[in-house]
């Protein structure tokens, strides 16, 4: 017996013939002829530092300190104290000067109120630290006058918050730790009991009828101290809700909030309550007490009164850049900024008929049901032109990282670390215009550390770009998120589409997602973008929830609309759902790809119409016993030449819905409904697929049927992060 069923089919084969060919020789026989697969290294490219360069003070450069004065000249002598005030002293200079660098000394700034730059403000112009100085820029304030004590049971730090309405905050850090508001309950969630269409805004929506209350169990409502102050938290298809509560109701267990749901609150729905003071009780959580104007901290290991510094963030924006041209940040670390849950407008486009009076009289608007679409950014810029961020770090924001919004053109985020993020990394959002002065292009995001976003709203996107043409969005590393990494468009259908000629190339990204919502993909696209491409990608590990509501945990994701986009030289494995999966659209070109060990299939396309939506060309699916394509409709997918092969199955390979008798299809009903054409069942001979090393061997059958071998290591940053 030769013990081999826990290695790929490859592995196997060679195993037995190994033994065959020893008896074989003992005997006297011809030994077996089997080629041993070849395999060249794929070099894995070095990641270097980044060179901050030389500090060389021009003749008109501007110098701050901790240690200055605003009311000094700027001088290396005499420095400013200040962004505000070396703002100031540029603007002074117009005329003047045709360049300036403002020189940061070590330290933090502390931002009293946002800094608004506009057209006023001096153009060409650098904000930077000095080489191997550590400058922050932060929206917080320190508590540190702690008092002991106890709360529902347990230790507890208190001080006096001394905080009115308007400076009332969410967000609170020790150290590079975000600290917790207590949740209810602890682990898991409850599930929504039960909903009243009666308190719906258009209850003949399917995804948005706009409610305003729903019902949990009696059990799971608290006599909530500071009611107005308790979010509660609804999981459903691709959206989070974060719903500050009007009344919960123990009796009937009916709970109103202030802010309608932006989508539909179904029975079974997850939720759970943030901000609840009955549950502050584990090591890292802190409460506001407005009431009592207390603030709460249960100490961690190591935590005394007297060490115990929390610095509580009271601005969601920094920097704000409105009319301005060719500013620069270099060597800036952006943090501590907080978040709010009552702004939000919902689109009438999304609703087709009235909003009623539940959405014109609630006390907050809705938001927009997907991609934080209504959050800003810590520093946000519009109607700009070259505003850029080279090795900059955006960590511990409420809301977005960087923000381009309506109107900006010619401007790059280079070698920037975002990480522990409240929604979008970097977010671009223009306007779907025909006017080309309208129209938001050019505006880049290379070689960037991107991970751990949409902290606050889970719904957030690595990097999402939203009517924009003529971008580059290449060698980033994007990973830790609990929803897409890159999305790309912002029309659902075929209707015109500014957003063209996205470069998506050579990023890295992976574990996403993480059980938490749906929908999602690696890479995600909407409307018609017919020169945009996809290429050199690694995506893996992209999962959705597994609940009954529960779908799409996709690599590669061409939603509605997609159409022109080129897909090629993309690696996609071990993602919950289909490594490729595409909505509807047309002319999509997939070749050269790699789709591997995916759970429920390798490809699929979920809607049947009357074109030709995708053309299949020289790619490799590679299954362990699941199906290749999931749905097959016939004359949607033109495919050629292409590789499937199963680790347990080897040729016999199977589509369908799933693994079950009743839903497979072996290759004959494949081929009569115009799949399989020119297919080859061969083993692509990949070194270690079960480990995840996709390396083809020189002698593989794909490389003789046109497949051509890209190094897939070549994804991911230019820069070292730490």
């Amino acid at each position: 017996m030769f013990k081999c069923l826990s290695k790929p089919v490859t592995g196997c084969l060679l195993t037995i013939v190994t033994v065959i060919n020893s008896i074989f020789g003992a005997v006297g026989l011809k030994p077996i002829d089997y080629e041993v697969p070849i395999y060249t290294e794929l070099e894995k490219r070095e990641q270097v530092e980044f060179d901050e360069g030389e500090y060389s003070l021009g003749e008109y450069d501007i110098i701050v300190s901790k240690d200055g004065n605003d009311s000094n000249d700027g001088s290396l002598q005499n420095p400013l104290r200040t962004l505000s005030g070396a703002k100031e002293k540029a603007k002074s200079l117009k005329g003047t000067a045709d360049k300036i660098t403002v020189w940061f000394h070590e330290g933090t700034y502390v931002f009293d109120e946002t800094v608004n730059f506009d057209s006023s403000d001096f153009s060409n112009i650098t904000y930077r630290s000095f080489p191997d100085e550590k400058v922050v820029f932060s929206g917080a304030k320190e508590y540190s006058q702690w008092a002991e004590s106890t709360v529902n049971g347990v230790r507890c730090f208190v001080c006096d918050a001394n905080v009115t309405d308007k400076t009332f905050f969410n967000s609170a850090f020790k150290g590079e730790q975000r600290l917790s508001r207590p949740t209810w309950p602890k682990n898991g969630q409850f599930a929504v009991a039960g909903v009243d269409l009666k308190d719906a805004a258009d209850p003949e929506q399917t995804y948005f009828k706009i409610q305003n209350s729903f019902c949990a169990d009696k059990n799971e409502i608290k006599n909530f101290k500071n009611i107005h102050d308790v979010d509660v938290r609804i999981l459903h298809y691709w959206c989070d809700e974060l719903l500050p509560i009007d009344t919960a109701d123990t009796t009937t267990g009916k709970i109103t909030v202030e802010k309608p749901a932006s989508m539909t609150i179904c029975e079974g729905d997850r939720f759970f309550y943030e901000n609840v003071f009955e549950a502050l009780s584990e090591p890292g959580e802190f409460y506001l007490d407005r009431e009592d104007n207390k603030l709460y901290y249960i100490p961690q290991d190591g935590d005394t009164i007297n060490n115990t510094v929390i610095e509580a963030a009271y601005l969601e924006q920094l920097i704000n850049i409105d009319g301005c041209k060719d500013i620069s940040f270099e060597g800036i670390d952006f943090s501590d900024t907080d978040w709010e849950t009552t702004s939000g407008h919902h689109f009438s486009s999304v609703v087709t008929q009235g909003l009623s009076d539940i959405v014109n009289n609630a006390k907050y608007k809705p938001n927009f049901p997907q991609a934080a679409y209504d959050i800003s950014g810590v520093i946000t810029a519009k109607n700009s032109d070259g505003i850029n961020f080279t090795n900059c770090l955006f960590t511990r924001t409420g809301n977005a990282g960087v923000m381009f919004d309506e109107c900006c053109k010619n401007c790059n985020v280079t070698s920037c670390e975002l990480y522990d993020i409240g929604a979008n990394g970097i977010y671009i959002r223009g306007l779907n215009s025909e006017n080309e002065s309208q129209q938001s292009y050019n505006i880049n995001v290379t070689d960037c550390n991107i991970h751990k976003y949409g902290q606050i709203y889970n719904n957030a996107v690595g990097v999402l770009y939203i009517n924009v043409r003529d971008c580059e969005i290449a060698q980033n590393e994007i990973y830790d998120g609990l929803y897409t990494a890159i999305s790309v468009g912002w029309v659902w259908g075929y209707a015109f589409n500014v957003t063209n000629n996205i470069q998506i190339k050579n990023n890295l990204i992976y574990d996403i997602g993480q059980g938490w919502l749906s929908d999602m993909g690696g890479i995600y696209t909407l409307g018609v973008q017919p020169d945009t491409v996809i290429s050199g990608n690694v995506i893996h590990n992209v999962g959705c929830y597994e609940g009954d509501t529960g779908y799409g945990g996709w690599g590669i994701y061409l939603d509605e609309g997609s159409s022109g986009i080129d897909v090629f030289n993309n690696l996609c494995y071990d993602c919950s759902s289909e490594g490729f999966h595409m909505h509807y659209g047309a002319d999509n070109m997939v070749t050269n790809n790699i789709f591997a060990l995916n759970d429920e299939a390798q490809l699929r396309l979920s809607r049947d119409e009357d074109h030709l939506a995708l053309t299949l060309d020289t790619n490799i699916l590679l299954s362990n016993n699941a199906p290749m394509y999931y749905s097959l409709f016939k004359g949607s997918i033109k495919d050629n030449n292409n590789f499937y092969w199963d680790l347990k199955r080897g040729k016999n390979v199977l589509s369908g819905t799933s693994m079950k008798l009743s839903d497979r299809t072996g290759k004959l009903i494949c081929k009569i409904k115009g799949y399989y054409n020119n297919a080859h069942f061969e083993d692509p001979l990949f070194r270690d697929p079960l480990n995840f090393d996709f390396t083809i061997a020189d002698n593989s059958p794909v490389i003789e049927a046109g497949f051509k071998q890209w190094n897939y290591n070549d994804a991911g940053t230019l820069t070292k992060y730490n």
